[in-house]
């Protein structure tokens, strides 16, 4: 009994993602945990938060976004004024130098998706392309978390 207890324990800690971040790398990119809540209202829009890591030799500028679940998505970041209120500002590009990181995280940058035809639920995907100058689009599966979410599951 007491094997069997530590060997159904092991497995749990053993399983693939369980303690790592979700990643995807490609053409000198790695993305990790990209992730949105679920939709409260289809008119407001979803925000999409992600990690990127520049891993070439090269500045990368990320130039744009879009998503089949919307029909608008744009970079923008959230600014706050003395009067305390949040604005959001579009960003036409960033640069991410080689070796940086690129955040983008609520309350700070993020992408917004507007124009959806319908809200997304809890533990659906969708992909979403990124799309940089220097070496074109990189398409990655979103995960829709809870509408209360402040980070993505550690899958």
């Amino acid at each position: 009994m007491i094997l069997r207890n530590v060997l159904f324990a092991a497995a749990l800690v053993a399983l693939p993602g369980a303690a790592h971040a979700w990643e995807h790398v490609e053409k000198g990119v790695r993305i990790s945990d990209p992730w949105t809540p679920a939709t409260l209202r289809v008119q407001s829009g979803n925000a999409v938060y992600f990690k990127v890591k520049n891993e070439t030799a090269a500045a990368l500028h990320l130039t744009g976004v879009k998503s089949p679940v919307a029909g608008s998505s744009t970079l923008h970041t959230t600014l706050y004024g003395n009067d305390g209120v949040a604005r959001m500002l579009d960003i036409a590009q960033v640069e991410i130098a080689p070796g940086e990181t690129l955040v983008l995280e609520p309350q700070a940058m993020h992408v917004m998706m507007t124009a959806m035809p319908k809200a997304v639920a809890r533990d659906q995907t969708f992909p979403i392309t990124l799309t940089f100058r220097e070496i074109g689009d990189v398409t990655v599966d979103v995960m829709v978390e809870a509408a209360t979410a402040l980070a993505p599951r550690v899958r």
